[in-house]
Order: C-alpha cells, then structure tokens, then sequence
C-alpha cells in the first residue's frame, strides 16, 4: 500500500494547480461576461447617489486571488492551519482591496453652477457709453452670481485679468495704455481657459462689437467647443458720432512716366460736411493737383485727383483730410499708396569734371541710352533716389566729395535693389581718390592697394599728430586709424615715421620702411591724449627726422584741433620748404586755428584741410597721402588686352582701339572677372554683388588719358555694351501680383500664367518688401505653391504705411519671370469705416451652442447641462487596505493560542 500512498502524495500538488488555474478563469470569465463586457464605467445607486468604478478593467486582477490559496498549500510557517487560513484570509481581502482601488470606486453627482468669465473690449474702437454699459452688465453678474464664479478680462491688443474687489462696487473699466488701436477677440479667449472653476459648467461671454483686427474668434472658438466652453456674446449699439475716415487711395496698376492719370481718394462720413483734401507725392504735394476743398455726403465719396509722375522709381502717395468740422479720430483722416514707375533705362553719370562729361555722355545718347549728368557734389544719398536709375557711373570724383552715407546708399542700390555701378579712372579715383580701406572699395572687383613701381619717386612721410586733452576720446583713436591706415597703404620701400606731441614732441616711431607694418601699428597703438599744444617741437623732430632721409619725395602730415603761438612757426615752415620737406596740415573741430594751419600749409608747399566731424580724419589722411605720392597712377601708353572674352566686349573691335595714356593701379579680388588688361593689371573688371553688378574700368573715359579714344569710332559702342551690360536688367515674363491686407497681415498671391496660358510650376519664388522710406532694407521671405500656378505667402506688417512688392521667380537658380505689387496699411484697421460686426460674435458663439446673452439670468441659467463631479473613494479603500496590513503582519509574525483563533 505504501506506493499507492506516495503516489496520492505526488498528484496532490497537480490538482491544486489545477484547481487554481481552474478557479482563474472561471472568476476572469465571469467578469468579462457579466460585468465587464460592454462597459467603461461600471454604475450603481447607492442611497440616491451614483456609485462608479471609474476604471473596472482593474477587476481582471481578481483571477489572481486563488494563488494566494494554492501559496498557502506550501507555507513552512510553523503556525496552526486555522491561524494560516486566517491569514491567507485576510490577505486575500487586501489585495482584493488594491485591486479596487486601482478600479477607481466614486461617488458621482452632478454640478449645475457656472463658472463665468467676462471678455470686456475696451478698444479705441468702444464708445465712453458702450464701456458704460459693459460696465453696469459685469456689475449686474457679480451682484446676482450667487454660488457661480465670475471672473473679468479687459482686452484691446493684449488681454488683462481684472480682479474684482472684494467688497465695494466695481470700478470702471480702464482703456489699455498704447494697445487700443486694436482689437485679438482670440487671445482673450485663450487666457479664459485658464480661470474657470474646477467642476463647473463653463461660460464665456463676450462684451464688444465684434470689430476684429488680430487673431480669429471663429477658429479659436472651434477649440472652444472641443473645451467645453460654451460662448455667449453681448454688444451694445454706439452712440451716433460724428466721424470722416479716408478709407483708402487708389492709383493705377501701370503708370507711364510724362502721362497724366488719376489717382482716387476713397472717404466715408457719418454726416454732410466738407473737408479740404491734399495729395502729396512723395514728400511734396502732387503737382498737378495738390489740394481739393470737397463737399462729403453721408456715406462713401469718391474724390479723383490728376497727377504725372517724371521720372521711374518708386512713387508714394499719401492724401490727408482736413479742415473738418467734427471728427471723432484723427488717425484714419489719412491713407497711402505706392506705385512703380517704369521707364527707358536710365544712367546717372557723376564727373568730377563737369566739363569733360560730355565726351561719355555724348556717346552713350547716341547709343540709345538716357543719361543724366551730375557734378561731384551731385552723387544722391539714399538708394532710393538711386533705384530710379539702372545704373550709375562715377568718373574721377575725389572721396571728399562722397559721404559715409553716399557709399552706404551705393552699397544698397547694387546688393539689395539689383542695380549696375561703374567707377572709372582719374586721379581722383580709386586708391588715388582717397578711397583706400573705404566701404566704396568692398564694392568694386579690385583692391586699391597696388605696389609702387621701382622706377616712381620713393616718399618718405611724417606724421605729426596732436595729442593735447581736447583730443581725449574719438578723436585720438581715429587719429590712430588715420596714422595706421596711412602706413598700410604705403609701398614696401616707402619711409614713414610718427611724432605725437602736447606742449612737447615724442617720437613714436622712429623713421623706418613701412615693411615693418607690425611693428609700426604697435607703436601707433600707444599714443594717449593729454596736455597742451606747440608746434614748433614736433616740427622740429618732424624736420630732423626727414632731412637726412634718401627720398624723393619728403612730407609732413600735421593734425591738430588746437591753437598754438605763432612765434617762429612760418619761419620754421620756409626752412622745412628749403630743406625740400614740405608740409600739409589737418584741422579738426570749431577749436582748431585755421588761419594759422592754412598759412603753414601755403609756406610749407602742401595742402589744408579741415573737417567738423572727427570721422573724416582716416579719409583726409589717405587722400593726402595718395596726393604726395601718386604711386596708383601709371602715366604712360599702354594698350587694351582681351583676358577674357564675353558679351560685354563682343563686336565692339577693342583689340584694335589706340593707346591708353594712363590708368590707375589696381589689384583683382578674388571671384571677380577681369575682361582687359593693361600693363598686366585690371582694366576692366566685373563681379556679382547681391542683386547687381559693380565694374571698374581703372582708365578714364575724357580728353586726358582716353584723349585718342574719344577720336576711336567703337567709343560709343563700346561703352553702350559696358553700361548695357553691367546696368540693372528687367526681366520680360511678368506674372500677375494680388496683395491684401487684413488684421495687419499682408496676403500675398501671384498666378504664374505664362504666354501659352499655360500655369507655370515648381519655380523657386521669393519676393521683397520695400518700404521706400527704408530701401536699403528690405523684408525677403520665400512664397509656397499652393496650386497649380499659384504661389502665396503671409507676413505680419510691423508699421503702418505703404510697401512696394517685387518677387522674382526662378527655375534651377536662373530669373525666368518677375512681379510687382503694391499694399498699403495706412492706419491700424481699429480706425477703419464700419468695422463692427455682430455677425462674427453670433457664429462663433453658435459655434460653441452659445447665443446672445440678455442679462445675468441668461449667463447663470445652466439650460439642463450638468456636468459629472466625481468623487473619488479610493483613498478610503487605500487606507483600509493599510489597516488589513497591519492585521497581515501580525498574523504572520503572532502565533495565537487556539481559543483565540476560534
């Protein structure tokens, strides 16, 4: 028997697993089928409330309570059955008691008080008597609100959270401080989100006219509804006002220079009146007709003007209403408008010799191209009266006659607007000119820092420059880039020297080769103002320092801002002068003594210069130095060489033209394209610079050194194919531009529709916006295709005022077709004519279930909605569950005496 025993022994584990696994799946089975099955949330009434199981897919768990018993089969707890039955008991009673609490047990009721959050516009565009009654509506919700939650925002531009006092009435409602002049309804209803009340029904409602310029309520109140949130909307009508608002001013889409054509000023008012309306172009009036006294109906008035544009370039119109009887803004009593003129391709021809222009501008005529001639003093100083010409030429024009800004603006008109630039020989050109180290010289294809030739005269420079206090600051440290830029600029083999003086002289640098320029722009570096002022000492240190210097060429360079006694000054002078050192001066500032810098330059054989402004010291002191030494230019006959052969010089027979006389030293940059040569250096060159092209031609083009080009028959032809080539080109294919202006963001549209009718895809598109009073820096943003043929973008507009529009389009990087466009935003749109409309609050609160709210009762009225408020159980059956532990614990560490177990 006793095998038959061991085997009983052995199939007795089997069949609790057995039983146990059995056990599972009949309980898993039983609560997928008769509870689980086809519900989310289990529900119950449990004395007039309902009790929920938030999460009862957790109950699965209770399968696994039967291994707790199958475990309890293998305990070595050395503890009574009854006791571990206990235990197993209790235990099995904890883990059903975390599962539970995992199944989220609550207790759920319904809530049916509100959480109101008033949106109060107070917008330029809201009446004194519309905020007056906005005001008494929030007051009337706080009195009335009961156990409902109010809370408040006052939004124009920007929203703000109102608190309301906690007792008292509630003050009146404050215009926001510079953001009136615009009205985002959506961002109001972004911050409301965040103040309703937990559990509450939630309730938005919107006191303002529904004049919207920011944003977008009917998108935004989309995401309400997704929310919960449910929009009411009330506005109140306006008080009559007397009002004039220039809605907008129309202008021609094309416009042909010398052409009369009309320009048309739209006008609304509330009343009849009269106003005085004046047209101005560009910042003067419009010549033709610059002002018109109007009757105006009530209503929308069309007032025409005549104008002629006489030149191509950009062109602004702005017309203005006034002379009104009542107004209530002033802001919209104006508009712009901005049109393109295009004409034949024009050049402007700077000379610094005026007399000598008409040789190039002669031949240019006869060539078909229009040129206008300027003096030196004639340069423009914006690129945007340079973008009326397609290119422009400066022949040997000194940099003292072109300011910072003068370069800046050529800079501008090349890089940015796409237009041509030509700079051409002379001695006041180039390095010759004064332009060394200048912005012009970054612009052109060549550097100007050529080599002296060995067989030209060597210099041998001092610098004398006043380090007395009334130096201190700017002055000294561009005193010092004058003295460094004047040492870089100076052949290998040149001599220079450095004395600084106050009431005494320093030698700061010794007399030696301009080769050691690391050494000498070290000791530069250490000049610093401070004492008095002499001439004479420094003089003579300048004079010692020269007269034994192997040279044929000895000058002096004095700076000063100062006075100094006169005593032996001119006597020194005429010594220098017959010691062959001759002397130029530099003034500085109202302080400096002109009478006695202009004598020492009259006896010393120089040249006097004065300046206002501390900025122009580097330029005077380069001009002179290049004055003294003349190593840039090459007086001598030389013949044009083809480098390179291109369009610009085809047919034109240049191999054959006669000798040049002369022409200026210069050196390629990298990534330029040198077409002639002459004496192995540049003649003319070329490069790419942004949009357009900057040429040098290092001869002249007048009666000196092209003295037997002028008598050349390809003159004229010639330079036409230079200028053709280098000047600005228009591209023929034009697409058709569409521009609008909503919520002061610009939409722009271009249908690319070529000659065929064919729509135009897959073109790299990016457009410019131009304000013109800003030419020089434009906005550049790409367009997407959208469609077949059709290309859009948006931008924000940052001011108000008028844009032109030029896009171009490309295909593998190469300009196939252009636009141009227009758009205007002349005041913000709080301004404009008519912009309340209710309908927009009505659909967006529709949007939401919402409607119009006709007091508080309307606002606090829940309309049958409840919203669900659960409160959760768990924690209770988590803190049972603790208690059970404890019971475990014991249970498992305590043996009981076996009447206690009983």
């Amino acid at each position: 028997m006793a095998p038959v025993s061991d085997g009983r022994r052995n199939l007795r584990p089997l069949l609790g697993i057995g039983l146990t696994i059995l056990a599972a799946a009949v309980i898993a089975a039983a609560l997928h089928l008769l509870v689980l099955r086809g519900h989310d949330v289990l529900a119950t009434r449990v004395h007039g409330r309902d009790l929920e199981l938030l999460q009862p897919r957790w109950l699965l768990l209770l399968a696994v309570l039967p291994g707790l018993w199958l475990v309890r089969t293998a305990s070595l707890a050395d503890l009574s059955p009854a006791q571990q039955v206990l235990s197993t008991a209790v235990r099995t009673v904890l883990a059903g008691g975390l599962i539970l609490a995992l199944a989220r047990p609550a207790l759920t009721r319904f809530e049916t008080r509100v959480s109101a959050v008033y949106l109060v516009d107070v917008s330029d565009s809201i009446s004194a008597a519309q905020l007056a009654a906005a005001h008494a509506e929030v007051s009337g919700a706080l009195a009335a609100r009961g156990d409902n939650d109010v809370r408040i925002i006052t939004f124009a531009r920007r929203p703000r959270l109102v608190e309301p006092p906690a007792a008292g009435p509630l003050p009146p409602f404050a215009r926001h401080a510079g953001g009136g002049d615009a009205t985002d309804l959506s961002a109001a209803l972004r911050l409301a989100y965040g103040l309703h009340a937990d559990h509450r029904l939630k309730r938005v409602v919107v006191l303002s006219d529904g004049a919207e310029t920011d944003g977008d309520l009917i998108a935004e109140s989309q995401r309400a509804a997704r929310a919960g949130v449910r929009l009411l909307y009330r506005s109140f009508p306006a008080a009559a006002v007397k009002e004039v608002a220039v809605a907008s001013l129309a202008v021609p889409d094309k416009v042909t220079i010398g052409q009369p054509f009309t320009v048309t000023a739209e006008v609304y008012s509330s009343f009849a009146t009269s106003a005085t309306l004046t047209l101005h172009q560009d910042e003067g009036l419009n010549g033709l007709e610059p002002r018109r006294v109007v009757p105006l109906a009530p209503g929308r008035n069309l007032v025409p003007f005549r104008s002629v544009v006489r030149e191509p370039g950009f062109v602004t119109y702005r017309v203005q209403a006034s002379d009104l009887s009542e107004d209530t803004f002033k802001d919209n009593n104006q508009a712009l408008a901005t049109i393109s003129v295009r004409g034949k391709p024009r050049v402007l021809y700077i000379e610094g010799e005026t007399s000598s222009a008409q040789y190039l501008s002669r031949a240019l005529s006869s060539q078909g191209i229009d040129v206008e001639v300027r003096g030196p003093h004639g340069l423009p100083g914006s690129a945007k009266d340079l973008d009326r010409y397609d290119l422009v030429l400066m022949s040997d024009v000194p940099s003292t006659f072109v300011g910072l800004g003068q370069m800046a603006a050529i800079e501008s008109y090349v890089r940015d607007l796409g237009g041509g630039f030509i700079m051409t020989g002379g001695e006041g050109s180039f390095g010759s000119g004064g332009y060394s180290g200048s912005r012009l010289e970054k612009v052109l294809p060549v550097r100007f820092d050529s080599e002296k030739r060995r067989e030209e005269p060597g210099l041998a420079l001092a610098l004398v420059i006043d380090r007395s206090g009334s130096m201190t600051g700017p002055k000294i440290e561009l005193a010092k880039e004058a003295a460094r830029a004047t040492a870089e600029m100076l052949g290998r083999a040149d001599l220079i020297g450095v004395v600084a003086f106050d009431a005494q002289a320093q030698v700061i640098v010794r007399l030696q080769r301009a080769v050691n320029r690391a050494r000498i722009l070290g000791d530069i570096q250490r000049i610093v103002a401070g004492g008095g002022t002499a001439f004479i000492p420094p003089l003579r240190e300048a004079f010692d320092m020269l007269r034994g210097a192997h040279a044929k060429v000895k000058h002096v360079i004095l700076l000063s801002d100062g006075q100094a006694r006169y005593e032996g000054i001119g006597e020194m002078c005429d010594e220098m002068l017959r010691g062959g050192i001759t002397i130029s001066t530099v003034g500085v500032g109202q302080g400096a003594d002109k009478t006695l810098l202009r004598m020492m330059a009259s006896r010393g054989g120089g040249r006097f210069y004065f300046t206002e402004e501390a900025e122009n010291i580097p330029r005077l002191f380069t001009k002179e130095t290049t004055e003294v030494a003349r190593s840039a230019l090459v007086e001598q006959p030389v013949r044009a060489v083809v480098a390179k052969r291109v369009e610009m010089i085809e047919g034109t027979g240049v191999e054959e033209a006669p000798a040049l006389h002369g022409y200026v030293s210069t050196k390629p940059k990298p990534m330029s394209e040198t077409i002639l040569v002459a004496g192995g250096e540049p003649l003319l060159s070329r490069w790419r610079l942004g949009l357009g092209q900057a040429a040098v031609f290092t001869s002249d083009v007048k009666n000196r050194w092209a003295v037997q080009w002028l008598r050349w028959a390809g003159y004229p032809r010639f330079w036409a194919q230079v200028v053709r080539s280098v000047m600005r080109h228009r591209i023929t294919e034009a697409f058709e531009m569409r521009t609008e202006v909503s919520g002061g963001r610009a939409h722009i549209t271009v249908d690319a529709v070529n000659r065929n009718d064919r729509f135009v895809n897959g073109l790299e598109t990016t457009v410019q916006l131009i304000d013109p009073r800003r030419p020089a820096h434009p906005r550049e943003l790409p367009l997407t295709q959208t469609a077949a043929g059709r290309y859009e973008t948006e931008l924000p507009l940052d001011r108000y005022g008028a844009y032109a529009l030029r896009a171009v389009h490309r295909i593998d990087g190469k300009a196939v077709a252009e636009s141009a466009g227009t758009l205007a935003l002349s005041y913000p749109p709080e301004y404009r004519w008519g912009t309340a409309d209710g309908r927009v609050l009505a659909r967006a609160a529709a949007l939401t279930g919402g409607a119009e709210a006709l007091g508080p009762a309307a606002v606090f009225d829940a309309r049958g909605e409840r919203i669900p408020f659960h409160g959760d159980l768990w924690p209770w059956v988590i803190s049972a569950c603790a208690a059970l532990f404890l019971v475990d614990v014991l249970l498992r560490r305590v043996r009981l005496g076996r009447h206690v177990v009983r």
